[in-house]
Parts: structure tokens; C-alpha cells; sequence
């Protein structure tokens, strides 16, 4: 974007231009990429440009877009720049401390919601390496009786899942917390000896060496690798799930690309759930595992 124009940078002509340039630059979803990045610039939201084609930015503005389209040229992701992203279509606070929310990720917060509405009580829920805590804080605001406990073993992250619980004003019913996988966070002594009635996780399953998009790079490499299979934290984690759980309650997990027969086959090992249930994602890709604690 040159500084000379043959004419007044306008809104549709900064959008025109940016989604060429992302473009060739190979940045997904150029057009909605130019769109979110000067919403933000101009304090607007995104639907609102299109009342403002004709609307020139100031100096300033141009300059603060400029930088951040000229990052996002180098592929780093939207979310990072513009500080949050809509997740279960609400909006979350996010840093490089966290994983961006996906909307695979939201069969996590369905599953749950189904299974929480079927109880006739207040239900407990516990979202482990809750990053954002955009699963525990979406479900809490799908359900109203709901009580959740949301952990993470990295601080920075737990910070900003604290962040997004009091913005969404959901901070009496979502507890935040530091721990590392079926571990009760240290100042969350109301959880302890609790069982619940949903588990929900979004666990670090790439493998060492697979390939990741380049936009992905730029995430915390400790919320996506997992050994080398990627299977190295669910195999931590599955044996300790029953015993966190209520005789009936439900588990779900969110797992990488072909790994759902190794996952069936480690539950299977485990003996004290009922059959698993394998959901696609919107590519039709296996992505989600629910399945039950048997009742005693």
C-alpha cells in the first residue's frame, strides 16, 4: 500500500486492495482478513464498512492499518492482531499465551450443553487445558446452572481465560485456575473431591514433526505438540479421567486427523467407559470423541 494514491484511500478501496495483496500473499480468507483487520482500525464492527465505502480514513488510521496488514502479509494470524476472536458467536480476548479459538472447537461446547440441559440439578463441568477458556465460558453462558472449574497449566493463559469469564460476566460460575491435566488448581479448594458431571478437553495433539499451516506457527508450540504421534498428553490424561468423573457423565475430547482409532482403542484399554461416539468436523474431518463413564 503506497503512501502516494491516485486517489483518496477509501474504505471499498483499502478493502479492494488489501484482498489482492493478501492474495498473493497467500493469507486465507484475504477478504475477511481485510475486512476484520480495519474494523479494528477504524473501531467499527466488520457489518458496519459496508455503510462506509465511501468513509477516508484519517493519517493515523492508515498508519495503524498499514502496519497491521503488512504483519498479517507475514502470516501472523488475525486473531493475534486484533486481540480476540468470536468463538460460539461470542467474542473472546486472546493472546499469543493461547490457542485461537477454532470452530471445531465448538462441538466441545454443544456436547456439553446437550448433556448438562438432560439433568434435572445444577450441573459441574470441568474444562482442562481451557487456554482462552472460550469451551468453559460459551457452555456457562448456554446453561445457566451450570458450575465449571477451568484449568491450565500455563499461567499467562489462565490469566486471560480470567480475563474473558469477568468481561462475559460469567466469573461467580467459572473458577480459573493453574494445573496440569487432571490436576485441581491450587486455589480452586472447592473443586477438590468433586466428581462432574462433564470433562472437557482440548488437548496439545500435533506431533513433533507434522506439518503445520505457517499461520500456526505462531501459536504457543506447548498447546499444540504432544510426542511423537501427538497422542502424548491423551495418553496421560485418559486413565485419569473415570475417577474425575460421575458414574454417567460425560467426556469429550478433541483430538488431530486419523487419530480416532488410537483413541477408541486407548478408552477401549481403559474398560469403565460405554461405547465412543466420533464426530466430524465441518471439513468431515474426525475431530470430537464423547463417551460416558458406565454407571455403577
Amino acid at each position: 500500500m503506497s503512501n502516494e494514491s491516485t486517489g483518496a484511500w477509501t474504505v471499498l478501496k483499502l478493502l479492494e486492495w488489501t484482498k489482492k495483496y493478501f492474495a498473493d500473499a497467500e493469507v486465507d480468507q484475504p477478504r475477511l482478513c481485510a475486512e476484520v483487520l480495519l474494523a479494528h482500525t477504524l473501531k467499527c464492527q466488520r457489518i458496519e464498512l459496508y455503510t462506509r465505502f465511501d468513509y477516508t480514513p484519517s493519517p493515523d488510521e492508515l498508519t495503524n492499518y498499514r502496519q497491521s496488514v503488512k504483519r498479517a502479509s507475514q502470516h501472523e494470524p488475525t486473531a493475534y492482531l486484533v486481540g480476540s476472536r468470536e468463538f460460539y458467536s461470542v467474542q473472546f480476548k486472546v493472546t499469543k499465551d493461547v490457542l485461537i479459538p477454532r470452530p471445531e472447537t465448538e462441538q466441545l461446547v454443544a456436547e456439553a450443553e446437550a448433556h448438562l440441559k438432560t439433568l434435572d440439578r445444577p450441573g459441574l463441568m470441568w474444562d482442562i487445558c481451557t487456554g482462552s477458556g472460550c469451551v468453559a465460558i460459551a457452555t456457562a453462558l448456554q446453561v445457566s446452572n451450570v458450575t465449571v472449574l477451568a484449568s491450565d497449566i500455563c499461567p499467562q493463559a489462565v490469566a486471560v481465560a480470567q480475563t474473558n469469564a469477568e468481561t462475559h460476566s460469567v466469573a461467580d460460575r467459572v473458577s480459573c485456575g493453574v494445573a496440569d491435566l487432571v490436576n485441581i488448581p491450587e486455589n480452586c479448594p472447592d473443586f477438590q473431591d468433586r466428581q462432574f458431571d462433564v470433562i472437557t478437553v482440548n488437548p496439545p495433539y500435533v506431533g513433533d514433526n507434522d506439518p503445520i499451516g505457517v499461520s500456526v506457527k505462531h501459536e504457543p508450540p506447548a498447546a499444540l505438540f504432544s510426542g511423537p504421534d501427538g497422542l502424548n498428553c491423551i495418553r496421560k490424561l485418559l486413565p485419569q479421567i473415570p475417577q474425575m468423573l460421575l458414574p454417567g457423565g460425560m467426556f469429550a475430547l478433541e483430538f488431530g486427523a486419523e487419530q480416532h482409532q488410537a483413541i477408541i482403542a486407548l478408552i477401549a484399554d481403559i474398560d469403565q467407559f460405554d461405547t465412543p461416539i466420533i464426530l466430524k468436523d465441518h471439513q468431515d474431518i474426525e475431530r470430537t470423541i464423547t463417551v460416558r463413564r458406565i454407571a455403577q
